[in-house]
């Protein structure tokens, strides 16, 4: 317990230590300059072509806290041995479009760059002409513009190096349009992720805060770009309030990442805070620099709320992805302090870092989004491998369960089959043997009428012994016992017996009880025709029928009349047949009689 809690320390030790010096950096980090550089580090400046005064660099304007339209035109004496070739002018910081003129020719990469938030800070690098040195010292006139907004106007000392002494150092980078370009891209990228990530999880408040946040925090990035015409520039000043609906949306966020209610006040304060503030200043009621700092200090404080929130959440449930999201939201509110104090004048900062530590938030966020669906996918994994597992134990019993559930109703089924057997058996014999003692009781009793109903006795115990065994495909088989057993008995009195079965189809469904009814069915027929005809000849022979069923037909030379049939066991037949799933016909011409029997490719279970 002690370990874990001298490890929870120590992460929460270092995640403050490092948050400290992110928020400190700023105040540390400088543009390295080469020990051969010439300063240019004094100038005269006008503000809006008025009288000129002397000034050190770097220097900030104007100091009046104005908003709108303002310039200052910085004039420099280079000296004559500092514009040698391949000399570069560089510029570390200036805030504000800037457009450079040495001895009235203008320096290329001072003109107005599309892709660079002038306004929060830009460095330049400016190559000289490639002109011999001049006799004299020369002019560098530099004019910085605000064209809207209050943010202050900054202009960073000046120096005249070697380009090979300055390539190379990425400090330059983050003053540059390229660095704009890397955040812009960058949050394009995360906002067009989070936006798939929220359609493929409209449930989830999480993406949904974070989709308000990402998308408006992109408009507003590159609503800030230099525009044109005027009247952008002027509508630029009303979508400043997004930042007041992005704090609040932060706070979104921040609750439903702790799994808190978002009451209902702040999502409307999202869509009214905004409409509110650009209202106040449509009308004239309020000022616009006045407007444009409560909307920051909105989103400013909203940022703070927010990050104290997820600590609240990472003290109660030890998420450390609570921790780590407080860190960025803390960074923008300490950032965007930081930079309304260098809009009112009252820190000395160079450039405004709010933007820059905005798109790196996002993506912070959405990394620690990602981390947190990683691990619920490792989640998912886990707990798919285990139900994968069960389902293969669950399976494995089951297989076994249903083999024996086959085996034991295999075996009931053919118990209940023996069983019926027997009854069937107990049935057709004791008929036999009470004739039997009927006819041996009489006073002149008849030995041959004796030994003929013996002998159908001991017939039908053997067909009946002979069913027990059979099974599904063991049709022929019981039919070729049949012509053993009938043969020789035809032959002994005298009736021609012919049988051809070969054409038999195979026929499913053959059980013991199944293969008795047909043989009994085969038995009444031959039985008839014995008894009934009287016929000389019998033929038995077999046929495939329509869908795969089976005809067998039992042809005798005997006479039947019409007035015989009925009762002759052809209803007794009939029922046998119905139960298989076929049917009985019986037909005579020319003095023939013949049995049709039908049976299906699979038979009824009887």
């Amino acid at each position: 317990m002690s370990g874990w809690f001298t490890h929870t320390v120590a992460v929460r030790l270092a995640v403050f230590v490092v948050t400290a010096l992110i928020a400190l950096a700023p105040n540390f980090i400088a543009f390295p300059m080469p020990e051969t550089a010439v300063v240019l580090n004094k100038a005269q400046v006008s503000f809006n072509g008025g009288a000129a005064q002397a000034v050190g660099l770097p220097h900030t304007w104007p100091h009046d806290r104005s908003y709108g339209a303002a310039r200052a035109t910085y004039s420099i004496r280079v000296p004559a041995v500092a514009m040698a070739p391949g000399k570069m002018l560089v510029i570390p910081a200036a805030r504000q479009p800037l457009i450079a003129r040495l001895n009235d020719q203008r320096l290329d990469g001072s003109d107005t760059r599309p892709w660079s938030r002038l306004a929060t800070g830009a460095a330049y690098f400016l190559t000289l002409p490639r002109i011999g040195p001049p006799a004299v010292d020369g002019q560098l006139d530099i004019t910085l513009e605000r064209r809207d907004g209050a943010v202050p106007g900054h202009l960073s000392p000046i120096y005249i190096a070697d380009q090979d002494t300055i390539d190379g150092n990425w400090l330059w980078t983050l003053g540059g349009e390229s660095i704009w370009i890397t955040v812009l891209v960058i949050q394009i990228l995360v906002t067009l992720g989070i936006t798939i990530v929220w359609m493929a999880r409209r449930h989830d408040p999480v993406f949904g805060w974070l989709f308000l946040i990402a998308s408006g925090s992109l408009v507003r990035m590159l609503l800030g770009l230099p525009s044109e015409p005027q009247a952008l520039v002027d509508a630029q000043l009303y979508f400043m309030f997004l930042m007041s609906s992005l704090g609040l949306t932060g706070i979104g966020l921040a609750l439903a990442i702790v799994d808190s209610a978002r009451p209902l006040w702040l999502k409307v304060a999202v869509v009214v805070t905004p409409l509110l503030l650009a209202a106040g200043l449509a009308s004239g009621i309020f000022p616009p620099l006045p407007v444009v700092l409560v909307s920051a200090l909105i989103a400013t404080g909203s940022n703070i709320v927010a990050a104290v929130l997820l600590l609240r959440g990472s003290l109660r449930s030890a998420e450390w992805e609570h921790l780590f999201l407080a860190v960025p939201f803390f960074l923008m509110g300490w950032f965007g302090l930081r930079d309304l104090g260098v809009v009112v004048g009252v820190v000395d900062g160079v450039f405004l870092l709010t933007d820059y530590v905005r798109a790196l938030t996002i993506t912070a966020i959405f990394a620690m989004l990602m981390w947190r669906l990683a691990v619920s996918l490792n989640a998912l994994d886990e707990a798919n491998d285990i139900l994968r597992q069960k389902l293969t134990e669950q399976q494995a019993e089951l297989t076994v369960l249903h083999q024996r559930e086959t085996v034991r109703a295999s075996s009931v089924a053919r118990e209940e089959e023996r069983q019926r057997l027997m009854r069937d058996l107990h049935d057709g014999l004791s008929g036999h043997l009470v004739s039997i003692i009927a006819l041996s009781e009489r006073e002149a009793a008849d030995p041959a009428a004796i030994e003929r109903t013996a002998r159908e006795a001991l017939d039908d115990l053997r067909m009946v012994i002979n069913s027990l065994d059979l099974g599904d495909g063991d049709l022929l088989l019981a039919l070729a016992e049949f012509r053993e057993r009938v043969g020789p008995r035809l032959r002994r009195i005298g009736v021609a017996f012919e049988w051809s079965v070969e054409n038999l189809p195979r026929i499913g469904g053959v059980t013991p009880g199944n293969a008795l009814s047909i043989l009994r069915i085969l038995q009444e027929a031959v039985t008839n025709a014995i008894k009934h005809g009287p016929a000389r000849s019998i033929e038995i022979a077999s046929a495939t029928g329509e869908g795969g069923s089976a005809v067998i037909t039992v042809r005798n030379d005997g006479v039947v009349t019409s007035g015989s049939i009925r009762g002759h066991g052809l209803n007794n037949m009939q029922s046998r047949a119905h139960a298989l799933g076929g049917r009985i016909d019986l037909s005579h011409c020319d003095g023939q009689a013949m049995l049709t029997l039908v049976l299906p490719a699979c038979l009824a279970e009887s």
